[in-house]
């Protein structure tokens, strides 16, 4: 009897070698079919990166399994340490989806409803003239201002620390809509870092706490965080970096917001995700179908923006993905569902090279499935088509562009200085802007779309008045402006011979004018102020616009 046990034992412990020997071999073999693009991808990354200087994480994931994985670079140029694996980096903008999923899984419980007005669950924004939804919120069609430039507005700039709590305090006390909502698409962290409330007082706990239970946790990501304070310790972090004239120097992130950014993680834990992505359970799909059915507007258009994702078609596949910045910090998530295909990108440096890695990657893994674009039809103009570009176009209040054709090129001027820049030809109406990388002009009639990586800024074509300064008496304008909401004053004074707007907390903002009661400035949370006078024709208020604001009310309360 104990002959044949061992006999069988023998024979099972054989065929579990052979079966494992056999899964083995066949990961040896996917693994070799790999390795002439393992290699391009090492040669890629090379020729971006330095060991001694900021640099990045990349993980490739197929089929659920990470086949290649890679750090270079430094996560602590102070104290030489190298980035790995384990390198904890914060993700910005690409924390979205977490709190898109985090909420519809809520829905699930029947804790929350994405259809519900927000002020069921944020009564504090009663004053709000329009119902908005938590759909809105995670979509970016609330119209809401943005929480950036709001900080911006109170005298919080990159220097300066804000926690989620501030931030938060702040937006609460907001009563005023940019649009409609539901009329424009318009992105902005406001409506994430809202909904991150929302779950924060359904769930009874702290966002960071729901986020750990109902995701991190069960998802294997036991490296992920939020974070929601600057002051707070994450192990193994990466540092933020920017270049400064040939030389390195700390680039913090301090205004700190969860919902709509704030996650710190690791390469191995966003390939988890990645994984999950690619096989996830019957309740989880449901909700990745959720994210990614498109956003329709009241007008019928439809965005390809869902819940915390974003989707195009690249050189003929279809893709899902979403991208982050803050300060130097980069991150990239990048799905191509097709072929079960995911890359992540992490970095410390502030520029645009991880975009440009991440597609570098799908060109070198799918290169048998792409599609070229057709060249373009027309590449050449002549003075007088480029003249049908010509003119003054609005980015945002306040942010204005000039379009410039002479002889046969088209150049570009900021609005009120003498210094312009040549466009190049790309094609069809298409012109790049080489200034910016992945930076390109695309016009249509009246208008260009201005393309900077994945965002799209309309840029319509406008009529301004040309007024000269000796024609406004700017002593009409001089005194303190107050905004209750945000418990901020600005004070107008005239100095040498300018009018400027100084905050307690910020640098001095030039104002130039732009019509009879009306100025703008370079800053883009400042853009533009109309000036308001009462029936005796003195000045009572301004209404500042900028990106992603809009007529923030300051009322005059001393001249």
């Amino acid at each position: 009897m104990f002959g044949s046990y061992s006999s069988l034992y023998i024979m099972r412990k054989a065929i579990l070698l052979l079966f494992l020997f056999g899964l083995s071999f066949q990961n040896f073999l996917a693994q070799k079919n790999y390795q002439k693009e393992f290699r391009q991808v090492d040669s890629i990354l090379g020729s971006h990166y330095d060991q001694k200087k900021p640099g990045i994480a990349v993980a490739i994931i197929k089929e659920e399994k990470t086949i290649y994985k890679n750090q270079i670079g430094m996560a602590d140029l102070e104290q030489e340490i190298s980035i790995s694996d384990s390198t904890a980096f914060h993700i910005a903008s690409v924390s979205k989806q977490f709190t898109a999923f985090l909420a519809l899984l809520l829905e699930k419980e029947g804790k929350l409803s994405m259809s519900d007005d927000i002020r069921k669950y944020l009564p504090e924004l009663k004053d709000l003239p329009f119902k908005i939804n938590l759909y809105q919120l995670a979509n970016h069609t609330h119209g809401l201002p943005n929480l950036n430039e709001l900080a911006h507005l109170i005298g919080i700039g990159p220097q300066d620390r804000m926690t989620h709590k501030e931030a938060i305090k702040m937006l609460l006390n907001i009563k005023t809509t940019n649009f409609k909502p539901g009329e424009k698409y318009e992105y902005n962290n406001t409506g994430l870092a809202l909904l991150a409330e929302i779950i924060e007082r359904v769930e009874e706990k702290s966002f960071q706490q729901a986020l750990k239970d109902k995701v991190f946790e069960p998802s294997g990501m036991m490296r992920s965080n939020a974070v929601d304070s600057p002051a707070l310790i994450v192990k193994n972090k990466a540092h933020s970096y920017k270049l400064e004239h040939g030389t390195y120097v700390n680039y913090p992130f301090n205004l700190k917001s969860n919902g709509s950014t704030g996650i710190s993680t690791t390469i191995n834990d966003m390939g988890k995700w990645a994984s999950m992505f690619q096989n996830p359970s019957p309740e989880a799909k449901e909700i990745f179908q959720e994210m990614q059915k498109p956003t329709k507007l009241n007008s019928g258009k439809v965005v390809q923006y869902g819940l915390g994702l974003e989707f195009k078609n690249y050189k003929g596949l279809n893709l899902v993905f979403h991208g982050g910045g803050d300060s130097g910090y980069r991150s990239y998530i990048l799905h191509v569902p097709k072929f079960q295909f995911s890359v992540v990108i992490l970095g410390n440096n502030n520029d645009f090279t991880p975009l440009e890695v991440v597609y570098q990657i799908v060109d070198t893994f799918l290169k048998d499935h792409l599609k070229e674009p057709l060249p373009p039809k027309k590449t050449h103009y002549t003075e007088r088509e480029l003249k049908s570009f010509e003119g003054t176009y609005e980015m945002f209040p306040g942010t204005y562009y000039n379009i410039i054709a002479e002889s046969d090129t088209l150049y570009f001027q900021s609005y009120g200085t003498k210094d312009k820049a040549p466009l190049p030809v790309i094609g069809d109406g298409e012109f790049l802007f080489p200034y910016i990388p992945t930076a390109k002009l695309s016009f249509y009639k009246n208008g260009f779309i201005f393309h900077i990586a994945d965002f799209k800024y309309d840029c319509e074509k406008i009529t301004l008045e040309t007024i000269r300064p000796e024609e406004v008496k700017f002593t009409d304008f001089t005194g303190l402006y107050k905004n209750e909401e945000l418990n901020s004053i600005f004070e107008l004074v005239i100095q040498d011979a300018v009018l400027m707007a100084k905050h307690c907390s910020d640098e001095d903002i030039v104002l130039q004018p732009l019509a009879k009661d009306s100025f703008y400035s370079r800053k883009s949370f400042f853009g533009k102020l109309d000036f308001i006078r009462n029936t005796q024709g003195k000045i009572v208020k301004f209404k500042v616009s900028g990106q992603n604001l809009k007529d923030i009310e300051f009322v005059r309360i001393h001249d």
